[in-house]
């Protein structure tokens, strides 16, 4: 096995102070699926990707690790200020009834990152889970690497037990240790959100994070159980059989609606 950093309760804890319980013992349980990708092969990498899932989820602790689009007008102003001129401009476009967010996340983000034009897909493809993955392309690409069919059932990107497996999908996708092994912070951060929104805060957990994990054991790091590729067809498609694990999630996404 490769040598690297071991994560114990503690270290989580300290990197993670207010993250729920079952996120934090998930980590632990399951850093061979950090392992696998190579995230734990250094402090630098390690610290890289927990400033950034820090501050993509305040600490995990945003509703149902999930993005809120409960936008009021001016803030949708402000946040796309080339789209709109105004508050009155959004308002305008998409009126005041329940759901105009929504209708308004289906124009935004419709024809992007895989979202199909004239579908739900931009209001149903937002970010979830550590890394906010975002898109259409995004749910089915980080599915078919953990196995489970997240075009299909979106809201399973937000389980708790599953953010390891996600946070160590979406490093290994786009490309992240090459720039935490070349000391390029700003370029991970622009390769996870598509710009720098939010780097001050980024920068600040990367300063506190890393003294932490300078006093975390380093050894033989656990590898992550033995398990099939996943089939690119099985998660992308409903017709076809899923995975034991993608099973008893979409099990659990079922009860969760119906509640």
């Amino acid at each position: 096995m490769a040598d690297g950093i071991r994560l114990s309760l503690a270290t989580m804890r300290a990197v993670f102070p207010s993250a729920p319980e079952v996120i934090i013992n998930a980590f632990v349980e399951k850093q061979g699926e950090l392992t696998v990708v190579g995230v734990n092969r250094s402090r630098q990498r390690l610290a890289y990707c927990f400033a950034n899932l820090h501050a993509e989820t305040a600490e995990f602790t945003i509703k149902n690790l999930t993005e809120n689009i409960n936008y009021t007008a001016a803030r949708m102003a402000q946040v796309w200020p080339n789209r709109f001129a105004s508050a009155a401009a959004v308002q305008a476009r998409y009126g005041t009834a329940p759901g105009w967010q929504a209708k308004a996340f289906d124009d935004i983000y419709g024809n992007r990152m895989g979202n199909r034009t004239g579908t739900s897909d931009g209001s149903c493809f937002i970010g979830r889970g550590g890394p906010q993955i975002t898109g259409r392309d995004g749910y089915m690409e980080i599915g078919r690497r953990i196995g489970v069919d997240l075009v299909d059932n979106p809201e399973l990107a937000s389980s708790p037990a599953l953010q390891p497996d996600i946070a160590a999908a979406f490093w290994d996708w786009k490309g992240m240790n090459r720039f935490a092994d070349a000391g390029d912070f700003i370029s991970c951060v622009k390769a996870w959100n598509g710009g720098t929104n939010g780097l001050v805060e980024r920068q600040a957990q990367l300063a506190r994070i890393l003294p932490i994990l300078q006093m975390a054991e380093r050894g033989e790091a656990i590898a992550a159980p033995v398990k099939p590729p996943p089939d690119p067809i099985s998660v992308s498609t409903s017709a076809s059989q899923p995975s034991a694990w993608a099973a008893f999630f979409m099990a659990i996404a079922r009860l969760l609606r119906r509640a």
